[in-house]
């Protein structure tokens, strides 16, 4: 959610670095189709090597970080914004319904994965201020958080007595999962998040995703959705092209919500499945097995 200041700050800067090369933000090809336009200065362009959706201009990564830290507000009141004591007591007390941060759905996921393990590793990468995190740890699993922005991660850190890092370098290895809520269309370096992914993932252990979707079933069925959902504060469109380029040597499940969890059994017969691509969220598994 943007500003009326911020929009014009973006408009402006987009229109300055507009003579920037197009060049895929993943891969780094300079082999980039526009494929839809806003406001004549900024770009939807698509990689036609790993089929990357990325917006042009691109922001520096210091531009992009300074952006996440002072100015990035979500709209629901709670992604973003440090509830007081009071507010924090009763969203604990009704299990994260506030805001729809409940996360029950991803403790489902998580069991059907490792049906065997009680307490699970894991990586909550872009954790904001803990909410997931908090709710991970009470469910028995060992959570580790990362976060960019230095007050959400405090806030977390005192209040929720969960474990977030700043520094990507301090996050433990061997974790059974890595995952992210709405990060990866923020992330200005894709392919480092995906690389520090596998660094930190145990043999067998899975990657997990979620993100607005701009799969082509979504984009054909939705088009005004599609073109609302990229721009300042979501450079990258994340589709299952993309995500079947880059996981290609890996098992995979992609899909898009309602997410069917009784359908993601195949993970674990190392088959690679792509299901239902019209929803407007999109979910991809990847199992990272190390050779």
């Amino acid at each position: 959610m943007l500003t009326r200041n911020q929009k014009i700050k973006y408009l402006i800067d987009s229109a300055l670095a507009s003579g920037q090369k197009y060049q895929c933000t993943y891969c780094k090809s300079e082999d980039c189709k526009e494929i839809d336009r806003k406001y004549l200065v900024t770009k939807l362009m698509e990689c036609q090597n790993c089929h990357l959706y990325f917006r042009y201009p691109v922001d520096k990564k210091e531009e992009n970080a300074n952006f996440y830290q002072t100015e990035y507000q979500e709209s629901d009141e709670l992604t973003t914004h440090l509830p007081d004591a009071l507010l924090l007591e009763k969203i604990k007390i009704d299990r994260f319904t506030y805001g729809n941060k409940n996360a029950d759905r991803f403790l489902d996921l998580f069991a059907r994965l490792f049906p065997e393990e009680k307490s699970l590793r894991i990586i909550d990468y872009g954790s904001s201020w803990g909410y997931t995190s908090y709710q991970f740890k009470q469910a028995g699993h060992q959570v580790q958080g990362y976060e960019i922005s230095k007050p959400r991660a405090a806030y977390g850190i005192k209040n929720l007595e969960v474990d977030i890092c700043l520094d990507e370098k301090m996050l433990r290895k061997e974790n059974h999962i890595f995952f992210s809520y709405h990060v990866i269309e923020h992330h200005p370096d894709i392919a480092s998040m995906i690389s520090l992914a596998k660094s930190l993932l145990k043999d067998g252990g899975y990657f997990i995703a979620f993100s607005p979707n701009g799969s082509l079933p979504f984009r054909h069925k939705n088009k005004e959705i599609f073109h609302r959902f990229w721009g300042k504060v979501h450079p990258n469109f994340m589709n299952a092209d993309f995500y079947k380029h880059i996981f290609q040597d890996q098992p995979y499940y992609i899909t898009s919500n309602p997410v069917i969890y009784e359908n993601i059994h195949p993970l674990q017969m190392q088959q690679s499945v792509i299901d239902d691509l019209s929803g407007v969220e999109l979910l991809v598994i990847a199992k990272f097995v190390k050779s």
